[in-house]
């Protein structure tokens, strides 16, 4: 396993300016990029080595909507099927406040709270998406700090399928098992449980299982968090 880098509270105090007592996020380290090509998507992160080509991959060829916004709430990348909930193409999504996709914006917490909430690894829960054509989908979304580029920026997930609920808790993420790896890589990556039963030839209730688990040892509540928490934090390494 990739070693993991120093501990990142100090770099998050000094871009939040609120002092925040857990950013632990997994570097991504992707190659120096323009600053307008960050605005318009990803573009060729993934040619970087180590983690950070497990974390790219998993950003760009998911099936589960990731977002990257900076600590201003604006989406700096998209995945294909980010821009396919949203009803948008990743380069009209850029720059935008992520907030607009909602159907309801007032839900959201105000600007400061948000950010404490991700650099604690604590903004997770349900929100309703208006599309342009004025259609609407509820989601279940985590959001979670990691760092691209230099930069503290937010991952945001989204799943279709409520997996649990209730309040978040400070946790110490446990190393995953190899198994429990394969399985949240293959989540990630937007499979669901029939589909991960006949890659895998396990049955269902040992996906269940090994989910539970990944998800105790996380402290994880919902999937989206459990995704959040692994790519930002690096368990899905080797």
């Amino acid at each position: 396993m990739a070693p993991h880098p120093a501990r990142t509270d100090h770099e998050a105090s000094s871009v939040s300016n609120r002092g925040s007592r857990s950013l632990t996020a997994r570097s991504t380290r992707p190659p120096p990029q323009q600053a307008d090509q960050a605005r318009t998507g990803v573009r060729s992160n993934e040619a970087g080595d180590g983690y950070a080509r497990v974390f790219w991959t998993a950003f760009r060829r998911s099936a589960n909507a990731m977002f990257l916004v900076d600590l201003d709430r604006r989406i700096v990348a998209v995945n294909e099927a980010g821009a396919a909930l949203a009803g948008r193409s990743a380069d009209a999504l850029a720059g935008e406040r992520i907030t607009v996709l909602l159907d309801d914006p007032a839900e959201a917490p105000d600007d400061d709270v948000w950010r404490a909430q991700v650099l604690r690894g604590e903004s997770f829960g349900r929100r309703r998406i208006r599309r342009p054509d004025g259609s609407t989908r509820l989601v279940d979304f985590a959001m979670r700090a990691t760092r691209a580029g230099g930069a503290v920026l937010a991952l945001g997930v989204c799943l279709r399928e409520r997996a649990g609920g209730g309040a978040a808790r400070a946790h110490e993420p446990a190393p995953l098992t190899a198994r429990e790896r394969e399985i949240v890589h293959l989540i990630a990556l937007g499979e669901v449980t029939p589909e991960i039963c006949s890659e895998l030839h396990i049955a269902p209730d040992t996906v269940r299982t090994h989910v539970r688990n990944a998800m105790a040892k996380t402290g994880a509540r919902t999937r989206a968090q459990l995704i959040a928490i692994a790519l930002s934090e690096g368990l899905l390494d080797d």
